[in-house]
């Protein structure tokens, strides 16, 4: 137990450090830098901590290119629905390999930019220069990250993983979830571009990532975790907190979610922190009582189509693990 405070005290300070620049710059230069630099953080951070400073690094260089297309795309469904459809195939493509936890992070931040992409830069109308300037936040602020969580993880064994799932399993888990993925993208962003339709995805991604024994109790666990978080984040911000709260309870749910990560904890436990988080996140400066139906709709929505996506790949497509007992990692 005390290690485990240990970690999350290391983990905090280093989340609050991690986004103390860029919340001043955002005070100081650009309102949209603090709304991007979070999430190249979280993806360095996920990814050194869960698989080690290498693998942060390469998913923060990746997020640089994943994040800034995403808002370039911000205007075009079609373009943006292919984005979407490649992400969400990366992450079972990465589960090949074991290190779907930052991709995981990347896929779900992608919508997000899409949906709402940073303000223009103040005094400044060059198309380029706004490009050039989220490229060049979101790398420093994924550097930052990675370096952060190398001191909080540092000397910390990585924690055990299990089976990885096969080539096959990987590339039509991956096609079938870029798939629908993609059609929804493009169905929201032409029928209801106005709404929170990226909660669909976000609860897609989360309960459909791709793991050997993939069954109905394992999906079961996903579904529960991730709307008992969801649950909690909706009636918080129907108390209509201050920004600094809900920020603040933000910090400590991802603060818990990426401590039960280092330890190894089931998946399960980790998605039920990280949604609240991502979710606090996403509501700050909305009216939560505007809103709170329709990301309650799209999350449901979108548990049912997990589920039903999960029962399907377990049924057609992880055959090699078909009865597997494995942990959720």
């Amino acid at each position: 137990m005390k290690g485990f405070l240990r970690t999350a005290a290391l983990v905090f300070v280093g989340l609050v450090v991690a986004m103390a620049p860029f919340l001043v710059a955002s005070r100081l230069w650009w309102s949209g830098i603090a709304s991007i630099a979070i999430f190249a953080v979280l993806v360095a951070m996920v990814g050194t901590a869960s698989d080690g400073v290498r693998i942060g690094l390469k998913f923060s260089l990746a997020f640089v290119g994943i994040g800034t297309i995403a808002v370039a795309v911000a205007g075009s469904p079609v373009l943006a629905s292919l984005v979407v459809a490649g992400v969400a195939a990366a992450i079972a493509i990465c589960a090949i390999y074991q290190v779907s936890g930052p991709m995981l992070m990347a896929a779900l931040f992608a919508p997000y930019l899409i949906h709402s992409p940073p303000d223009a830069l103040p005094g400044n109308t060059n198309t380029w220069a706004f490009y050039a300037a989220v490229a060049g936040t979101l790398l420093a602020a994924g550097l930052w990250g990675t370096l952060l969580a190398w001191l909080v993880r540092r000397g910390k064994p990585t924690a055990p993983k299990g089976p990885a799932i096969s080539v096959r399993e990987g590339v039509l888990t991956g096609v079938i979830v870029a798939v629908v993925g993609g059609l929804l993208t493009l169905l929201c962003m032409t029928q209801f571009p106005k709404t929170e339709w990226v909660w669909l995805l976000l609860t897609l991604f989360v309960l459909t990532k791709p793991a050997p024994g993939l069954n109905l109790r394992m999906t079961r666990d996903r579904v529960a975790g991730t709307m008992v978080g969801v649950a909690v984040a909706l009636l918080i911000g129907l108390l209509g907190l201050p920004t600094a709260a809900t920020t603040t309870i933000g910090v400590l749910a991802l603060t818990t979610a990426l401590t039960f990560r280092l330890h190894g904890k089931p998946y399960w436990l980790y998605a039920s922190f990280l949604t609240p988080a991502v979710i606090m996140f996403d509501s700050v400066g909305a009216d939560p009582t505007s809103v709170a139906e329709q990301r309650l709709i799209y999350t449901v929505t979108g548990a049912v189509l997990a589920v039903a996506l999960s029962a399907g790949i377990n049924q057609f497509v992880m055959t090699a693990s078909s009865g597997a007992e494995t942990m959720d990692v």
